[in-house]
């Protein structure tokens, strides 16, 4: 291991992990429009558009923060619509995530803190969001950069980084509100090491009221001393919430830019933009039923998605815990444990996206033991080929395996499997990327109207989908919208057979259970199916005596090639 550490990209952090945001940018980038949108890839991004095309936008709780729709709307009006550049946001800031690993240089040594930038980088579950238009992500860089920059703020004693954490968290509260849950987790695990440090000073003969009483004055020190800089904390968050959360509108009265140009609307605004906010959130995602599920399903999924994604993580974090308990591990250890009890129990459905927040308080353990692993093997006799050499050695290649085997099923493998659980249900599961094509060839060459959505996902009036909350059966159309917008496609609606229009338009979207209905009055269209969900129907599975259900949907596509290719 010596050797190892001898060399200059490991002596160097900074190349090291330099290198490691370069493979970071390469495995996030490659393929990245691939996959066709997620339901909520779909939705999001649809609103993205229509805010560019109306200039009205709001904060609404049911889509989360504001960061992810105002960056990549600014986005996609620099380089166009597409997959890739609707991901491209969250792929970059999850490729520039192990950089952060720098400011826990003075608890790191050099090669724990590039093991942590290849935690961050190459960990699967984290791999997967990176590439997935959601707020989770972000959510979980900037809270980690707001814990390095205390953490580097109270080592260092340097008021940059307290400026740097206020920043990063008041970002972290534009991205999802659950960004709130990061200081609960961080006040209980402080408490749970003070705890720990109290029990283990009574365990050696000493007062445990000691370490509890030292750190505490340690503490108020900081705070004393931090006094005028952390007065300014709240002004440094406050423009940055304003500007992410202050109503858009092209009005002249009314919205962040008037405001600008009228600083009497100001005050109105920055209303609107914090406590209008609060409450909002507070009326939706605060009220009980919103969580009123049960406990023990959700737990189950959660570990579910760990163990798919996250395996290798935890395991390296568990050898940390047990090898080095040093209060950094402990610390980070009782904060993913929160999140693993608490996660099931807050989320409203079951979302494998929320295990990321668990993956990024295990990353600093998980850094620890892989480099822990690693300096135990020469000294266990290398060649020697002990038990515990060959376990070590086992250890480190089966967790290598997993992580690229990991990666490559739940990531790469297009369309996904049907029981990829990272994925979650409302990934398609279908090939729809012909139909996109059919859509964009709609679009561009044809008069009048160019989709219709027959049946159970007609919507009566087309324009109160423009903002959320859109007509309930609009949803089960997703992720199409997203592909119609974007290709500026004209949408109509039949909810039943008499209210087809004598001359449908050229791309015509239904349940599949409407097929032979459709059929007779569609001459001449081709006809395919796919999934619109994980699976392309339901499906009962048992495990342990229990029974899961797991939903699915197939729709029908009706699509007039002779009209497509005539029309223009």
């Amino acid at each position: 291991m010596q050797r190892l550490r001898d060399r200059p990209w490991l002596g160097d952090p900074h190349r090291a992990l330099a290198l490691v945001v370069v493979v970071a940018l390469t495995v996030r980038l490659a393929g990245l429009g691939v996959r066709v949108a997620h339901w909520d890839e779909g939705r999001v991004g649809y609103w993205i558009l229509r805010t560019a095309a109306s200039g009205h936008w709001e904060y609404r709780p049911i889509i989360h923060g504001p960061f992810v729709q105002h960056v990549t709307r600014w986005v996609i009006a620099v380089a166009g619509a597409s997959d890739f550049v609707m991901r491209l946001p969250v792929a970059i800031l999850g490729s520039l995530f192990p950089l952060s690993a720098l400011l826990f240089r003075t608890r790191l040594q050099d090669t724990e803190t590039i093991a942590l930038g290849v935690v961050l980088a190459l960990n699967p579950l984290l791999l997967y969001y990176s590439r997935f238009m959601r707020s989770d992500l972000p959510l979980a860089v900037f809270a980690f950069v707001t814990f390095g920059a205390l953490v580097a703020a109270i080592d260092t004693d340097r008021r940059r980084y307290l400026h740097l954490a206020a920043i990063a968290f008041a970002l972290a509260l534009t991205t999802k509100e659950n960004a709130i849950l990061y200081p609960v987790s961080w006040l209980g695990a402080i408490v749970m090491v003070g705890v720990g440090a109290a029990v283990a000073a009574r365990r050696h003969g000493r007062d445990p009221i000691d370490p509890v009483r030292s750190g505490l004055a340690a503490a108020m020190g900081r705070v004393r001393s931090w006094g005028r800089t952390l007065l300014l904390i709240p002004l440094e968050m406050l423009p940055v919430l304003v500007f992410f959360y202050a109503p858009r509108s092209p009005d002249p009265d009314a919205g962040l830019w008037s405001a600008l140009a009228d600083p009497s609307l100001l005050p109105r605004v920055v209303w609107d933009a914090t406590v209008g906010s609060a409450g909002a959130f507070a009326d939706l995602w605060l009220v009980p039923d919103m969580h009123a599920h049960p406990y023990a399903p959700y737990l189950a999924h959660f570990g579910a998605v760990l163990a798919l994604a996250a395996a290798a993580t935890v395991v390296f974090a568990v050898v940390a815990i047990r090898w080095h308990p040093r209060p950094l591990v402990a610390f980070c250890g009782w904060w993913a444990l929160s999140a693993v009890v608490g996660y099931p129990y807050v989320a409203d459905i079951k979302a494998p996206w929320l295990a990321v927040h668990v993956v990024v308080a295990l990353a600093i353990p998980a850094a620890i033991g892989l480099v822990a692993v690693f300096d135990r093997l020469p000294t266990v006799g290398l060649d020697g080929h002990t038990v515990a050499t060959v376990g070590l050695a086992a250890l480190l290649v089966s967790s290598g395996a997993f992580v690229v085997g990991s990666s490559a099923l739940i990531t790469y493998q297009q369309p996904p499997h049907g029981l990829n659980v990272v994925a979650q249900g409302g990934q398609p599961g279908g090939d729809l990327r012909p139909i996109v094509e059919d859509l964009q060839t709609a679009a561009a060459t044809n008069e009048g109207a160019d989709v219709l959505y027959y049946g159970d996902i007609a919507v009566a009036n087309e324009s109160h989908n423009d903002q959320p909350p859109a007509a309930s059966n609009w949803y089960d159309r997703l992720p199409l919208p997203w592909y119609t917008e974007a290709t500026g496609a004209t949408v109509t609606s039949a909810a039943d057979i008499d209210s087809l229009p004598a001359d449908p338009p050229p791309v015509v979207i239904a349940d599949s259970t409407q097929r032979d209905v459709l059929h007779a009055r569609l001459p001449g269209y081709s006809v395919r199916e796919e999934a619109v969900l994980l699976r392309p129907g339901p499906v009962t599975i048992g495990a342990f005596g229990f029974e899961y259900e797991l939903g699915g949907q197939t729709y029908v596509f009706f699509v007039d090639r002779a009209a497509l290719a005539t029309d223009g």
